[in-house]
């Protein structure tokens, strides 16, 4: 009987490679590779929500929050339950899979998430942002309303680094984009472009008043990273100015160098550094490029080279206040957690592309380092992104403590995360070596 059954299981075995192996032209059996892959889209497909506009537009947002144990899909009380702050990013995931050029499934949920930013753009060029219910719109919420914010900053670079992607695949859409990001950057020139160069101090640190919310620079980082694929298209010297000017801002926010704390951090607004949405140095070396100015690039990489390696050996950390007395720049605050996603994506970003700027493998293996965090190399030892279900936690709240809530920002920043990871080998290399 024993003999029968290791009989039947080795011919099962051979019949299962005849038919599932493929032959090359010299008749040599060949067994598909295994996908590797830690990129998992199911738990942002499970947030997925389809949205029709009273015109019928048929479009489609991202549930805000999904909480443990059962993921149940939440709205953010008092806003709504989608947003183009996260439709945007969403937009992002789908548009920079690797499979986005073959795969209609998700060409079709880029394709409606971008409706729905679309549809979410005022009369006055911004952009609303909460949807409170169906495809009502909340216009009146001080995180909805359509100001010169980072949803619209969002919804530009979405739009902006989708058109050459969407055309090719859906020209009437990629037709409405241009459109609106048009529209967009109307307004932008009317309001911010020519805003003087004036700076005040607050508590003896020297900030610009030019920036979106005054000095602003998470804000311009993610303004200039919309407007550099808009500029590269166009030619629009306007615009190119001001991405000149934005860098300029962000530059003078940088504090401390390779000995002097906080090690070339770019402070976020005022005397505040605070993780979420640090892409300074990202948007720095990307301007740098653009703009064929060493200035840029070289601020970018002291941030990447100093700050990074300190916030590794010193826990990474949510947000700190300084001040300068005139004896230097010191630590005012510190807040170690909540530690996000939000905040560590922005870091992989740089280092990725202080690799693509420079060519020098000591960057591959920092992204990697970094994006480590979300495999368990953490205050908790606790992986913050489920390779099996795709989800993105929502925050490491102490040494031993995560929240395992699920929501839109924290999938879609991890998700961001490891596709860039996986698009550079050598970066996806360090992420094995030092994840736990």
């Amino acid at each position: 009987m024993k003999k029968s059954i290791r009989f039947s299981l080795c011919f099962s075995a051979i019949i299962c490679m005849a038919v599932t192996c493929k032959k090359q032209s010299s008749g040599t059996p060949v067994i598909p590779p295994k996908d590797t892959s830690l990129v998992n889209l199911s738990h942002l497909n499970y947030l997925y929500v389809p949205v029709t506009f009273t015109d019928g537009t048929n479009a489609a947002g991202v549930w805000i929050y999904a909480d443990a144990p059962n993921y149940n899909l939440t709205p953010a009380s008092g806003e709504g339950y989608t947003c183009v702050d996260d439709v945007s990013r969403a937009a992002l995931v789908y548009l920079r899979n690797s499979k986005f050029s073959s795969d209609t499934i998700i060409q079709s949920k880029a394709f409606k998430l971008i409706n729905f930013l679309l549809e979410m753009q005022s009369s006055n060029g911004y952009f609303y942002n909460f949807l409170l219910t169906g495809n009502q719109i909340n216009t009146n919420g001080a995180t909805s309303i359509n100001n010169p914010e980072w949803w619209s900053w969002r919804a530009l670079q979405a739009l902006t680094e989708g058109f050459p992607l969407v055309k090719p695949k859906n020209a009437q859409l990629a037709g409405k984009m241009d459109d609106a990001v048009n529209k967009l950057v109307a307004v932008i020139k009317t309001d911010l472009v020519n805003l003087p160069q004036t700076t005040k101090i607050v508590s003896g640190i020297t900030v610009p008043q030019w920036l979106p919310a005054g000095s602003g620079t998470d804000q311009s980082a993610l303004l200039i990273l919309g407007l550099i694929p808009y500029c590269t298209s166009t030619n629009d010297a306007i615009m190119t100015g001001y991405v000149k000017k934005l860098a300029d801002g962000i530059v003078l926010m940088q504090q401390g160098d390779a000995t002097h704390f906080p090690y070339g951090a770019f402070l976020s607004w005022e005397n505040t550094w605070h993780a979420y949405g640090n892409d300074q140095a990202y948007s720095l070396l990307k301007a740098g490029t653009f703009l064929n100015d060493t200035k840029y690039t070289s601020a970018g990489l002291s941030e990447v080279d100093n700050f990074y390696p300190w916030l590794l050996q010193n826990g990474f950390k949510a947000s700190f206040v300084v001040a300068n007395n005139g004896s230097g720049v010191q630590l005012s605050s510190e807040l170690s957690y909540d530690q996000i996603a939000y905040g560590i994506r922005p870091m992989v970003f740089a280092a990725i592309e202080a690799y693509k700027v420079t060519g020098l493998a000591k960057y591959a293996d920092l992204a990697g380092h970094l994006s480590a965090w979300f495999l368990g190399a953490n205050d908790a030892s606790q992986n913050m992104y489920s390779v099996t279900t795709g989800r993105g936690y929502d925050g490491l709240s102490s040494t031993t403590n995560i929240n395992v809530n699920s929501g839109a920002e924290s999938t879609i920043e991890a998700l961001l995360t490891i596709e860039r990871v996986e698009s550079n080998p050598a970066v996806k290399t360090a992420l094995n070596k030092y994840k736990k």
